[in-house]
């Protein structure tokens, strides 16, 4: 059985401890987000659609890479060997498994391939570049239940255990559904962006939990154990105090220009995205200097699939959506004719269901999403 992990740093301390750190490109220790360390890239500019699988150093952006070894003491991140990788399936079940990468894969012709937006729950003004977006491919969880012989009738949650120690948990309900149009059942995923999983982003299978944070989606996934038990289980819920299985927020980031940018008078072009996991993103509004806040465009998805064809691959696609989706990022734009001097942009997203960003936000058990607010110098 996979042993708990040491406590992380509280929330508060790791605020306390990285706060300030991100100039340029910075290397930020956080235990657990995404399931473990990122490196936020916030040299700001046009940020593509889809996160690359494999991520070159050069690359700007704002996107989640995973998996700095050691950066958080006392971890390391797992390197499984997919032919010796086995998923245990217990607790209150008919038939425990010991699954292996070959049993899941036979069931590839079940496998949904979901566009899908990872947002980190401490993706905040102050650490922005926690985000990323791509084509995860998965089987279904429930077939793996089933074949289990999950006992419906007893059974409340799911307790989930990654190889890193890493654990969160599912609620019965939240695997079976039933679920609205555009939102898709939890998966166990092979694939990201068309190829195998990487080590970094859990290798060799990860769950995706559709409308949740990063955090919510086990990487290094090693067991499951059904149980009765209706409490909350998980290291962000039990160490960190954050709410149990909250979808995410509507929120909205800048991408271009980024904090304190030098930017030439005349006309610019603002940028960034907007996601919620509540419902899709229906409209983004900039706000300059305290004046009324004006709508944005959002990009659409046919010069989205242009610059990324693979999005047509997409679930999405196939069961006849209209863009935008829930829980996929959706890339805006505001043209302004910037005046010297230093201003203040201001931008917030609201989804379909009239869930608006607040201009402040507190409270950080449920995920920050307060108004995006950057401030640049206009030479």
């Amino acid at each position: 059985m996979p042993q708990r992990p040491p406590a992380p740093p509280g929330r508060r301390a790791f605020l306390k401890t990285a706060g300030g750190a991100l100039v340029g490109l910075a290397f930020v220790p956080l235990a657990g987000c995404d399931e473990n360390t990122v490196t936020p890239r916030i040299e700001g500019g046009a940020v593509p659609f889809l996160t690359p699988p494999e991520i070159p150093e050069a690359q700007g952006g704002l996107y989640v890479e995973n998996g700095a070894e050691g950066a958080v003491p006392g971890w390391a991140m797992p390197d499984l060997d997919p032919a010796a990788w086995r998923l245990q399936v217990d607790g209150l079940v008919a038939t425990p498994l010991a699954l292996t990468l070959a049993e899941l894969e036979a069931e590839a012709a079940n496998a949904l391939p979901v566009l899908k937006t990872l947002r980190c729950i401490t993706d905040t003004n102050e650490f922005p570049g926690l985000t990323g977006t791509t084509l995860w491919r998965g089987v279904p969880l429930r077939t793996v239940l089933d074949r289990a012989g999950l006992d419906r009738d007893r059974a409340r949650r799911l307790r989930l255990y990654g190889a890193d120690g890493f654990t969160n948990n599912l609620r019965v309900e939240a695997v079976y559904g039933p679920f609205a149009p555009g939102f898709y059942e939890p998966l166990l995923v092979t694939e990201m962006g068309g190829l195998p999983l990487e080590r970094d982003h859990g290798a060799p299978v990860r769950l995706m939990v559709f409308d949740g944070y990063g955090y919510q989606s086990v990487k290094w996934l090693v067991r499951i154990e059904a149980t009765g038990d209706d409490d909350a289980f998980g290291t962000y819920q039990q160490v960190l105090g954050f709410d149990d299985g909250v979808a995410m927020q509507a929120a909205s980031k800048v991408t271009d220009p980024v904090e304190a940018q030098v930017l030439p008078a005349g006309a610019t072009l603002i940028q960034g995205f907007a996601v919620s996991g509540l419902a899709a993103i229906t409209r983004v509004e900039v706000s300059i200097d305290g004046a009324p806040f004006a709508p944005a465009a959002l990009v659409s998805f046919e010069a989205i699939a242009a610059a990324h064809p693979a999005v047509e691959d997409a679930q999405q696609v196939a069961d006849g959506l209209a863009y935008p989706f829930p829980a996929v990022w959706t890339p805006w734009q505001f043209r302004w004719d910037a005046a010297p001097g230093t201003h203040t942009l201001r931008v917030r997203a609201v989804d379909a269901a009239g869930n608006t960003q607040p201009d402040r936000d507190p409270a950080f058990e449920d995920g920050l999403n307060p108004v995006a607010e950057v401030t640049v110098i206009v030479a």
